[in-house]
């Protein structure tokens, strides 16, 4: 039974989903990227950002520890709505954007 409900869980999910919707040649012949075509790592992580959310969707410490964890990349958190605490404007707890 739980097989031939994950079979249908599986095709059903095929369907709507943005996964489900690719198709991949495996029978292509992979080539690599020179690396000198390659973007650097540093300039990549800078594009990151976290979604907005307000300081009381999530906790006080999940809120600063992905201000923290952006800022470590050099990429951006969002304070959103209910903003950020004013202490944290001048050590690595700050977002780098403010609604």
């Amino acid at each position: 039974a739980f097989n031939e409900y994950s079979e249908m869980s599986n095709k059903q999910a095929a369907k709507v989903t943005l996964r489900g919707l690719l198709k991949f040649n495996r029978d292509a012949v992979v080539r690599s990227i020179p690396i000198d075509q390659v973007e650097p790592v540093q300039e990549i992580l800078r594009r990151f950002n976290t979604g907005a959310m307000s300081l009381g969707s999530i906790s006080r410490e999940t809120h600063e520890t992905l201000a923290q964890a952006m800022n470590a990349i050099h990429g951006r958190s969002n304070t959103g709505e209910g903003g950020e605490d004013p202490v944290r404007f001048l050590d690595d707890r700050r977002s780098a954007i403010k609604q």
